[in-house]
């Protein structure tokens, strides 16, 4: 079975796997392109829409992962947020308390 149907990476422009997010989706409208405008054999067919499949598994690890990330800071900067914002309330109830 192939990498694509094992849900590896498929193959970069030159054979190996994608080296970023950017050339596995350039390649991968290459391929819809190649499979939209013209006519190719099955066999060719089927194989670019076999790599097609591993580069869009490709670009949603990565877009997941980009995802997962971004939700990670906006948690952390939420927290720091809540924080400070109870430390100003701290500081507002002690000088409240002195008056």
């Amino acid at each position: 079975m192939s990498a694509a149907r094992k849900g590896g990476d498929s193959k970069g422009p030159e054979g190996g796997p994608p080296k970023s997010f950017e050339e596995a989706l350039e390649r991968l409208e290459a391929i819809v392109e190649e499979l939209e405008g013209g006519e190719p054999p099955l066999e060719k067919a089927v194989g670019l829409y076999e790599e097609g499949v591993g580069l869009f598994r490709f670009c949603r690890q990565q877009l997941d992962a980009a995802q997962k990330r971004i939700e990670e800071l906006a948690g952390e900067t939420e927290d720091a947020l809540s924080l400070q914002a109870f430390e100003e309330d701290e500081e507002e109830d002690e000088e409240d308390d002195e008056s």
